[in-house]
């Protein structure tokens, strides 16, 4: 006797995806940090990184190593944790 496997469940998508209900993002604070401090933080990242990569020996003012490693971990940890967000799908 052989046995069928079980139908697959696909999953529907919506045209737009619904954020979280939370009581967290009503506040103010949550309000700042989501539309001020975080994109401010991701442009510093970005321009930081790039400095640190390729404008600063472009510019012959490149970074010593210590802080070239400390920039892009901070920029690789700022990055993972919104990753980590968006697939929990908090952000």
């Amino acid at each position: 006797m052989t046995t069928k496997p079980a139908p697959e469940k696909r999953r529907v998508v919506p045209d737009s995806i619904m954020l979280p209900d939370s009581p967290v993002r009503g506040k103010i604070w949550y309000q700042i940090y989501a539309r001020l401090a975080r994109p401010t933080l991701d442009w510093v990242g970005v321009a930081a990184a790039s400095w640190s990569l390729f404008l600063g020996d472009l510019f012959d003012k490149p970074m010593d190593d210590g802080t070239r490693i400390i920039v892009l971990g901070f920029v690789g940890a700022l990055y993972s944790i919104r990753t980590a967000e968006k697939v929990k799908g908090v952000a």
